[in-house]
């Protein structure tokens, strides 16, 4: 009996760790120039570089919130499970996207690239826009 508490316990801590309750489903596009996003509306300059690896994004003007969403974290997880890992990257949120692409979030090269699967950073970066699953 003790051994099967333990089993489920473990699967049930397995399973809470790789699920993303309450995520939220959508696309993120790279942008190429990181300089261009650690520059952006929130104004952190070349910091924001420095700051999560230098993972940046912009995001929809909802995420952005005039300003008050400067500086806010994000787990992002491309969702493309044939180049791109399950632990996905962080981001920190240092300007407001307003491009019409129907995405979220647009990342830097670098939060792009680590999206992906080892050996698969150029095919995720080819795509240009990957599905993927976000939280704060």
């Amino acid at each position: 009996m003790a051994a099967a508490i333990l089993i489920y316990s473990m699967f049930f801590l397995f399973s809470f760790a790789t699920a993303c309750d309450q995520c939220v489903q959508s696309k993120a596009a790279v942008f190429s120039s990181a300089s261009a996003l650690s520059s952006g509306a929130c104004g952190y300059g070349s910091l924001a570089l420095k700051l999560s690896g230098g993972h940046v994004a912009a995001g929809v003007p909802s995420l952005y919130k005039d300003g008050a969403g400067c500086g806010a974290c994000f787990q992002i997880r491309c969702k493309n499970s044939a180049i791109c890992n399950k632990e996905g990257t962080k981001v920190i949120m240092s300007d407001v996207n307003k491009s019409n692409n129907n995405t979220d979030f647009v990342l830097n090269s670098r939060a792009f690239k680590a999206m992906a699967l080892p050996g698969k950073d150029l095919q995720v970066l080819k795509l240009g826009i990957v599905d993927v699953e976000y939280k704060r």
